[in-house]
């Protein structure tokens, strides 16, 4: 995900009119950026803009991109944003998670809630739910937008051979220079085929109207190399928050041994599935109040 979030990024701010068209599924009159920095306690979301659309209504576009993984679920994370968002801008709001390589948010409808008194959800949330990876190339080339065909390559390619010569064909027809560098950059970067990025160079060196591909490469290894990183400082990120959750645990363990006994493997297997620092710590706490190891075992079953 490292290495997609910032041509992903840059794509949408460069053309967020389009995407804000696509996105909301009406006709768009402009979009204005705004600050992804949310308050209280930094956390920044991936994009934000005030859209208006042609009717005059303004409207908050919030969009996240997600691989694979994330630290935290997604759903919990886009409520996290969305109330946040609310709260700054007070304006209506539509928020989309843009997954991003196969499998990426299998499992996420996009509507979610917490349960309540009576039945009744005490907090619902629902934001769009787009996955490029079980988008068909030819589903993006029916949208007729030169900014969306640079996501081509994190849709599901069946004829590459078919498909990129008529996408480099519709960016060949895109007026300005500058504009058109833009989307074939973006798009090269955002192939991760080596046999669709090698096909997709030779397109373009084929064409003299279009970019310099040596050229092309550097910036686009240069881009790559900036995502590893960000990945790099993401996996120890993850590895000292990770190291933190373990000590926690540890610590339950032992209280656990010294006042109680020594656990069994169904516990201990359990507390391995609990990633959240709040609810270990909660925990830890109960090790040290309960009186007999039923006790601590009822509320960890009971998620208290």
């Amino acid at each position: 995900m490292a290495e997609t979030d910032g041509p992903l990024k840059r794509l949408v701010s460069q053309f967020s009119t389009e995407f804000a068209a696509w996105l909301l599924s009406a006709d768009v009159r402009q979009t204005q950026p705004l600050n992804t920095d949310l308050p209280v306690t930094p956390v920044a979301a991936d994009q934000v803009f005030q859209v208006t659309l042609s009717s005059g209504q303004d409207i908050l576009l919030h969009i996240e991109f997600q691989g694979r993984r994330s630290r935290q679920p997604m759903p919990w994370r886009m409520l996290d944003y969305m109330t946040r968002l609310a709260a700054e801008y007070r304006l209506a709001m539509h928020s989309v998670v843009l997954y991003v390589g196969r499998g990426a948010g299998t499992n996420d409808r996009g509507t979610h809630q917490v349960e309540g008194m009576a039945d009744l959800p005490a907090l619902s949330w629902r934001y769009g739910v787009v996955r490029l990876w079980q988008m068909s190339a030819q589903e993006l080339l029916a949208l007729g937008s030169p900014a969306l065909l640079a996501l081509v390559g994190q849709t599901r390619i069946e004829q590459p051979e078919v498909i990129f010569p008529e996408v480099i064909r519709r960016l060949r027809r895109v007026p300005e220079a500058e504009r058109r560098s833009r989307l074939l950059t973006e798009m090269l970067m955002l192939i991760e085929d080596q046999e669709i990025e090698a096909m997709v160079e030779r397109l373009i060196d084929s064409d003299e109207l279009l970019m310099d591909t040596p050229f092309l490469r550097r910036i686009r290894e240069e881009g790559r190399e900036e995502g590893r990183e960000e990945g790099r400082e993401e996996g120890r990120e993850e590895g000292r928050e990770e190291g933190e959750l373990m000590r926690q645990r540890q610590n339950i363990l032992q209280a656990l041994a010294l006042r109680l006994g020594p656990p069994d493997e169904s516990l201990i297997t359990a507390l391995e599935q609990i990633n959240d620092a709040a609810r270990l710590e909660a925990l830890f706490t109960a090790a040290i109040q309960s009186v007999e190891l039923d006790d601590f075992r009822a509320v960890l079953d009971n998620g208290e």
